[in-house]
C-alpha cells in the first residue's frame, strides 16, 4: 500500500468527529434512446475528483447516460467541461494520483466496470487540517485494471484526442497496430494462415491473369485481378499483397511479377516449425479469450471467480512450456515469420480503410515521420480495428482535413451499421454532430445539462447554455445574422458555483439558481434539461 497526504473533501462519511463534505446529490436518470436496441453502456452518477495542492477538482459530479447497440451519441460543451474525463473514467483511464472516480457505475453488458472500486483506496481526513490522507492498495488496483483491459480493446475501443501521445515512438506503425490486432483478433488471423491454398488449382492462372495486366493497367482492373487471386489461395490479405507488389515498375514486369508472388507464396506452405508455432499461438489466444470472458462474468456478479481463473491460468503455463524452444531467438524468428507477414498486411489493410496514401510505406514508418492529420487516421485505425462494441471518439476528427473527415465519419457510420457499435462522440463541431448523431448531450462544468435527440435540440434548445451554443454557429440561410457569445467562461472547479453552476453566465438567473442544483426534468419525448426555467415532471429511472 501507499499513502500520500492531499487536500479535501472526500466523498461519504469517513467516521469521527471530523466534519467532511460530500458530494453534490448526483441525480440517476434513464435517457430513453430511439433506436430501441438493447443498452450496451450504462453510465450511472459516474463521479470523478482530481486532488491536487491547489484543492479537489470536481471534474465530473452526477453524469449518467445510456449507450444503445448501433447509436450515436454525441457529446458537445466548451473546452474544460469534462467530457474527455467522462471518456477516460469510463475505461478507467484517469491518472491515479491525482485524479480518482469516486462514485458511480459504468455497466457495460451487465457488468460493472467500477466494481470493487470502494475497496481501492482508504482516505483519512488530516487533523487541524483540511487536507486527506489517501492510502491506495495497490493489489487490489492492480486486480480492477487485469479486469478492465479485458473489456478495453474488443469491448470498449477509444480514439485519444492527442494520438502523438498514445503511440510509442521507438515502434513502427505495422507492430502497434498489429499488437492490437492480434490481440484482439489473433485467433482470426492465425486460422486464415493454417487454412490457406497457396497451391490450389486456381493459384497459377491467378497470378498469370494478374501479371498479363502490364505495368500500366488501371488500378481497378490490378486490385480486381489481385482480389482474385487472393480468393484463389482463400486469404484475402495476400491479395492486398499482390496488389502492391503488381503496382511496382519493372523492366521485365511480366517474368518479375510472377516471381515475386510465387516467392511470396512460400511463407503460406507452412513448415512442421511454423505449423506447430501457429497451433500454439492459437491456443493461447483462445485461453486468453476465455480469461477475458471470466473477468467479464467477475464484474456482472460482483464476486471473485477463483476455480476457473486458477484452471485457465494453468493451462496457458501448459501451453507456454511446450513450446519453450520457440524461446531461442533464432527459432522464434523462424517459425513466427508468417504471421509476422500476415499481421504486416492485415495493418495495410486496415490503414486502406482510413484512406492513407501508400498504406504499405506508412506501415514501416514510425509516428514521428507523420503528419499530426496521418497520425489521427492510424490511431482511428487502431481502434476501429477491433470491431469493438462501443468506440469512443475524442475529438477524432479535429486534426483532418474536411474530405477525411467525411470519410472517417462514413467509416464510424458503417461500423454502426455493419456490427452494431454504439459510438460516443465528443467533439466541439456541432456540424458534425447534426450530421452523424442520433442523440445529443450537452455539458457543463462536469455535468449533463440536456439532452434530447438531435432535431429536436437543434430546433429547439430549451437550456440557455445550450442556446448560447447554438447562436454562436454561423448559419447559410441567415447570412447577416449577427454571431452570439456566452458571456464569462468555464468556472473554477476547484470551487465551483453554488446551485446550478452556469448562473454567473445566465442571462435568465434567478435567486433560486444561486441556492440549489436544478433537477433533470422532462420536457418532451427524450428531451431532458436541468433549468429552473422548465416546470416539467422529474426524470426517474
Amino acid at each position: 500500500m501507499g499513502a500520500s497526504v492531499i487536500p479535501g473533501p472526500v466523498v461519504g462519511d469517513m467516521g469521527g468527529d471530523a466534519a467532511v463534505p460530500t458530494a453534490i446529490p448526483p441525480t440517476s436518470v434513464n435517457f430513453p434512446s430511439p433506436t430501441g436496441q438493447p443498452v450496451v453502456v450504462d453510465v450511472r452518477d459516474l463521479t470523478t475528483y482530481f486532488y491536487t495542492y491547489d484543492g479537489v477538482v470536481r471534474a465530473l459530479e452526477g453524469v449518467s447516460f445510456k449507450l444503445r447497440r448501433g447509436e450515436l451519441l454525441g457529446l458537445v460543451g466548451e473546452t474544460g467541461c469534462g467530457k474527455s474525463v467522462t471518456a477516460f473514467s469510463i475505461t478507467r483511464l484517469v491518472a491515479e494520483p491525482p485524479g480518482r472516480i469516486v462514485g458511480g457505475k459504468v455497466l457495460f453488458r451487465g457488468a460493472n466496470l467500477l466494481w470493487g472500486l470502494d475497496g481501492e483506496a482508504t482516505f483519512k481526513p488530516v487533523r487541524k487540517s483540511d487536507r486527506v490522507k489517501v492510502r491506495r492498495h495497490f493489489r487490489k488496483i492492480k486486480a480492477a485494471q487485469t479486469r478492465i483491459s479485458s473489456v478495453r480493446g474488443r469491448g470498449i475501443a477509444m480514439i485519444f484526442q492527442e494520438p502523438g501521445q498514445a503511440m510509442n515512438p521507438v515502434f513502427p506503425i505495422s507492430d502497434q497496430v498489429g499488437e492490437a490486432i492480434l490481440l484482439h483478433r489473433g485467433m482470426e488471423v492465425i486460422d486464415g494462415l493454417l487454412n490457406a491454398t497457396p497451391d490450389g488449382p486456381d493459384v497459377q492462372p491467378a497470378i498469370e491473369k494478374l501479371a498479363s495486366l502490364g505495368q500500366d493497367a488501371e488500378p481497378r482492373l490490378v486490385r480486381a485481378a489481385a482480389m482474385e487471386l487472393g480468393r484463389a489461395v482463400n486469404l484475402t490479405t495476400f491479395g492486398i499483397e499482390a496488389y502492391y507488389v503488381a503496382r511496382e515498375q519493372f523492366p521485365d514486369y511480366r517474368e518479375h511479377v510472377i516471381a515475386d508472388l510465387n516467392r511470396r507464396l512460400r511463407r503460406l506452405r507452412l513448415t512442421r516449425l511454423q505449423r506447430s508455432y501457429l497451433q500454439r499461438e492459437r491456443r493461447l489466444a483462445e485461453l486468453d479469450q476465455e480469461m477475458r470472458g471470466v473477468l467479464l462474468e467477475e464484474m456482472r456478479q460482483g464476486t471473485l471467480i477463483g476455480p476457473p481463473k486458477r484452471r485457465i491460468r494453468s493451462a496457458q503455463m501448459r501451453a507456454r512450456s511446450r513450446g519453450f524452444y520457440f524461446r531461442v531467438w533464432g527459432v522464434k524468428r523462424r517459425a513466427s515469420f508468417p504471421l509476422r507477414e500476415e499481421t504486416f498486411w492485415r495493418v495495410v489493410s486496415v490503414l486502406e480503410g482510413v484512406q492513407i496514401a501508400n498504406p504499405a510505406q506508412v506501415a514501416r514508418g514510425y509516428p514521428h515521420e507523420l503528419s499530426g492529420g496521418m497520425v489521427q487516421r492510424v490511431m482511428i485505425a487502431m481502434a476501429l480495428s477491433s470491431d469493438p462494441d462501443v468506440l469512443l471518439a475524442d475529438e477524432p476528427t479535429t486534426a483532418l482535413d474536411v474530405t477525411i473527415q467525411a470519410q472517417i465519419l462514413e467509416l464510424m457510420r458503417d461500423l454502426r451499421h455493419r456490427v452494431g457499435t454504439a459510438i460516443l462522440l465528443i467533439t466541439h463541431d456541432l456540424a458534425v454532430v447534426a450530421e452523424v448523431a442520433d442523440r445529443v448531450a450537452v455539458m457543463y462544468a462536469g455535468q449533463i445539462i440536456e439532452m434530447a435527440p438531435v432535431k429536436e435540440l437543434f430546433s429547439s434548445p430549451l437550456h440557455p447554455y445550450s442556446q448560447g451554443l447554438l447562436s454562436s454557429i454561423p448559419r447559410f440561410d441567415q447570412p447577416n445574422r449577427k454571431l452570439e457569445s456566452i458571456y464569462g467562461s468555464v468556472p473554477n472547479l476547484i470551487h465551483p458555483p453554488t446551485g446550478c453552476r452556469f448562473h454567473p453566465r445566465c442571462p435568465h438567473a434567478m435567486p433560486m439558481c444561486q441556492e440549489s442544483r436544478p433537477p433533470l426534468t422532462v420536457e418532451g419525448p427524450g428531451h431532458h434539461v436541468a433549468c429552473f426555467l422548465y416546470k416539467g415532471p422529474p426524470a426517474v429511472e
